[in-house]
């Protein structure tokens, strides 16, 4: 005689415990390691730092399967190595200064910048939905991973592992330019003109590219016998707002 079935809770639960967590071969594991220059002691922090929340139902994971609470620690991590380097960086800099820098540096989309610069969504687990979600002003779940694997560092190899990490992808030649980037660089570049006597900046779109739900700009600052610069965004106002930073960079 079979005894009583168990809930179909129970039975999920049971089902989905013999369903591994997704794992990177050793190939890709070393590809990644190679790429952001750690490599981990504890294997199951970096992948959990890959998972994206979208696979929580599909494993029946609870709030420790996915990356969402070590992104919240990441973040915070961010946060406290980049305030350090910025006091050092710039010791007579006021607060005001120093805070516009900050948030520009640990951004949204400048995590995502990061992220795509090693190619780490090739390494995320997603549900085949999110993996083709690539829409919006930044990919958010790069963006998201990113901080996820800096808390991912810290916990493996304490506060100076996840310092060095930082410091070693975001002080470069690509992120150095956040710094002096401005929200109102085509302010700046007005204000340049009239100081110096200069025409006003035309700007220019050259083209459009992309699908519908994920255009991409490409847009020409340009003031008449001083020079152009060229850059490009999701939308017209970001990419003449880059156009006209890269422009400012050239005249300064």
């Amino acid at each position: 005689m079979k005894g009583p079935a168990r809930p179909k809770r129970t039975r999920l639960r049971a089902a989905s415990a013999a369903r591994a967590r997704p794992r990177l071969s050793s190939e890709r594991r070393r590809a990644l390691e190679t790429a952001i220059g750690y490599r981990f002691k504890d294997e199951a922090l970096l992948l959990q730092a890959l998972t994206h929340p979208s696979l929580i139902d599909e494993f029946d994971g609870d709030a420790g399967f996915s990356n969402q609470r070590m992104e919240f620690l990441g973040d915070r991590v961010l946060g406290l190595v980049m305030a350090e380097w910025l006091i050092q960086k710039y010791p007579k800099e006021r607060e005001g200064h120093l805070t516009k820098v900050f948030h520009r540096m640990v951004s949204g989309d400048t995590c995502a910048a990061i992220g795509q610069s090693f190619h780490l969504r090739d390494y995320l687990f997603l549900d085949p939905s999110m993996r083709k979600n690539e829409a919006g002003h930044y990919d958010k779940a790069v963006g998201d991973a990113v901080e996820a694997l800096i808390a991912a560092i810290y916990r493996d190899g304490g506060l100076r592992a996840a310092t060095a990490f930082i410091r070693r992808v975001w002080i470069n030649e690509d992120t150095r330019a956040l710094e002096t980037a401005d929200e109102n660089a085509k302010t700046r570049l007005s204000d340049w003109c009239g100081a110096n006597k200069a025409p006003y900046a035309v700007y220019t779109t050259l083209s459009r590219a992309g699908p519908d739900h994920a255009p991409v700009f490409t847009v020409q600052a340009s003031i008449e016998g001083r020079g152009s610069a060229t850059a490009t965004g999701r939308n017209k106002q970001d990419a003449e707002k880059t156009a006209a930073a890269a422009l400012l960079e050239t005249l300064e």
